[in-house]
């Protein structure tokens, strides 16, 4: 069985879910706000890819990666499209003060936990002058104004991948809230790690056996409620 974070979070939702998504193939139509969230995480890694950008490479990467889909209308499109250009031109004045030293984008992690394996993708890693390393992950969506327990397990998540596959030790994990402008960030604590551990292999056990019923609670939030065999809330 191989984890992902969006595999395991979309599990601990809702196990029918899971089935649903994962096995079944289901999708749920693209939203503006998702769609403009793939366009900026995407404008991102190719900006912050060159070596030494200028400011003004941005926009290059941001028009050669922008995301048509998801939009009713072309003037819809548009508007989206100039709201993408704030939260980016709000990204590029917070880069001029940082101090930081980014060492990777996009770096991926795979490693065996027990039978199972376990991947993921960092969107970035800096390093302090003091030497820390800082797990950066982008939400495109989200006030930023604290973190609840999906966040914190997405950052350790992240942690314990850099710490078992890359030989890298977090010292800091953040999320940054590219569009309301603000970083949440977090220490990383080792002490959690078989905690964590006991959880990954606790759902890909159950994934593998099947074990897909469903939790009535989730099915308020879920996109699929409407045409569900399962939902309680259609």
């Amino acid at each position: 069985m191989e984890l992902s974070f969006t595999k395991l979070r979309v599990f601990r939702e809702c196990p029918w879910k899971y089935k649903l998504q994962m096995v079944d193939g289901r999708r749920s139509p693209l939203t503006p706000s998702a769609s403009l969230g793939l366009s900026l995480h995407r404008a991102l890694e190719c900006f912050h890819r060159k070596e030494a950008p200028a400011a003004e490479d941005i926009w290059a990467c941001y028009e050669s990666r922008w995301m048509t889909a998801g939009y009713a209308d072309p003037e819809t499109r548009r508007a989206w499209f100039a709201k993408g250009r704030r939260i980016l031109e709000q990204y590029l004045e917070a880069e001029r003060k940082r101090r930081t030293l980014i060492v990777s984008v996009e770096r991926e992690f795979v490693y065996p936990l027990g039978r199972h394996e376990v991947r993921g993708m960092i969107d970035r890693i800096d390093r302090h002058p003091d030497g820390r390393l800082e797990i950066v992950d982008y939400k495109t969506y989200g006030t930023g104004e604290a973190l609840d327990a999906k966040d914190e397990l997405q950052l350790r998540f992240y942690g314990l991948g850099c710490r078992e596959s890359l030989a890298l030790e977090p010292a800091l994990l953040t999320l940054y809230f590219v569009a309301a402008g603000r970083r949440v960030t977090i220490p990383y604590d080792a002490g959690g790690e078989e905690d964590l551990k006991a959880l990954i292999r606790e759902t890909a056990d159950r994934i593998e056996a099947g074990a897909f019923a469903p939790d009535a609670s989730f099915c308020p939030g879920c996109e699929f409620r409407r045409d569900c065999a399962r939902s309680v809330s259609r």
